[in-house]
């Protein structure tokens, strides 16, 4: 009997009738146009041996990130009567209130979150497209709502410049805000490749910036402020800027920027500064400051994150 068993074993597996098998299954579904009728007990053997819900392509390197939380998700998908688990994992980045994937990361709209055999696979697919927003890649128009209003109370005026710089998306001021002729307002800002100040009421003069800060502080943090915006997707900031009392020379005033679903409602508000170009200034170094931070954080977030990719061996 031992010898029995032993020559079965050696005689291998009858390939050609697990070809039969399948040809037979193939002639069937082209006959009957429909899928091929196999009971449950095949489905299982046949899910055992190929995928029957395709994964999308990942890089299998693993992608473990400890700022990261890590929410997954197991349930069972079916197919043609069989149950094939299936997982989903979401990644979220607390720090920057975002989960991924997300729509333009991950999937494109209309589609649903994609789903992997195994959840391995679908980790490292959650942490890439992290990785992706991170790096400033994909799409910015999915990146988050509008700005919030202001929490010291939006003023009308900010709330016409923001529905005006959505209808002039070159960037040039209109003249219901600045009161010069639309052109001329287009060409001063296009040689202010720093970013161009916004005032309620430009006829207002306001007292003189010394020479020495305006040649050498003032264009350096606006140009630095103006880099910054670019990298991080927000865009090349304006500052507006409009009396704070009226009959008084204090000014209050914030930072305007293209792309700014992400931005704090606070950043860059100042409020009570004597002179306009005072307050304009202080505008500009409080929204550097906030620019220089919020990169920071991203790039050590984004260290983290590669520190914890494990080396090929």
């Amino acid at each position: 009997m031992a010898n029995q068993g032993s020559s079965n074993t050696e005689q291998g597996i009858p390939w050609d009738q697990l070809i039969q098998f399948a040809n037979s299954k193939k002639a069937e579904e082209k006959t009957t146009g429909k899928p091929a009728q196999l009971d449950k007990q095949q489905l299982a053997a046949i899910a055992m041996l190929i995928e029957l819900v395709k994964d999308i392509e990942v890089d299998d390197t693993c992608k473990k990130i400890t700022t990261p939380k890590f929410t997954s998700e197991t349930f069972n998908q079916s197919i043609s009567g069989t149950v094939i688990p299936r997982s989903r994992v979401i990644c979220t980045l607390p720090s920057k209130n975002q989960q991924f994937p997300q729509e333009g990361y991950g999937y494109a709209s209309g589609e649903e979150i994609p789903t992997f055999k195994k959840a391995q696979k679908a980790k490292n697919f959650a942490a890439m497209q992290a990785l992706n927003w991170l790096q400033g890649q994909g799409p910015s128009s999915s990146r988050g709502e509008k700005r919030p209003a202001s929490v010291i109370g939006e003023s009308p005026a900010r709330t016409k410049r923001r529905t005006e710089d959505e209808d002039n998306p070159d960037g040039s001021a209109p003249a219901s805000i600045t009161g010069k002729h639309p052109n001329q307002t287009k060409t001063e800002e296009e040689n202010n490749s720093d970013g161009g100040a916004l005032t309620a009421d430009s006829s207002q003069a306001s007292d003189p910036t010394p020479a020495s800060t305006a040649g050498i502080q003032g264009p350096t943090i606006r140009e630095r402020a103006a880099k910054l915006g670019v990298d991080m997707d927000f865009g090349i900031p304006k500052y507006f800027i409009e009396r704070d009392d009226e009959g008084e020379d204090t000014w209050k005033g914030w930072p305007v920027f293209r792309h700014d679903g992400r931005i704090p409602p606070d950043t860059g508000v100042v409020t009570g500064v004597k002179g306009r170009q005072q307050a304009e200034d202080l505008v500009a170094q409080k929204t550097l400051e906030w620019l220089e931070g919020e990169k920071k954080s991203r790039d050590k977030l984004y260290e983290q994150m590669l520190a914890s990719v494990p080396r090929p061996t």
